[in-house]
């Protein structure tokens, strides 16, 4: 179905753990603000596009689509 890929070789960060490591290094900055950086930092970097997900996404979402509603629109609304 789809094909998992190792991060342990991988350059990555969980993204709490990052949100943890940079409020620890800045306290007097706001825990949503570090947030906003680590989200505006993420779309420089990959335009907004997200390129790679945990495969438990993709599961998820299998799942999710298969109890959609036939001829569901784009905002979620039955046609």
């Amino acid at each position: 179905m789809f094909e998992r890929v190792s991060l342990e070789d991988a350059k990555y960060i969980g993204y709490t753990e990052l949100l943890d490591q940079l409020q620890e290094q800045f306290p007097a900055v706001a825990r949503h603000r570090i947030e906003s950086i680590i989200v505006a930092e993420n779309d420089a970097i990959t335009g907004g596009f997200l390129r790679i997900v945990p495969a438990e996404v993709a599961t998820g979402a299998i799942e999710m689509l298969e109890r959609e509603p036939v001829g569901t629109g784009e905002d979620g609304e039955v046609e």
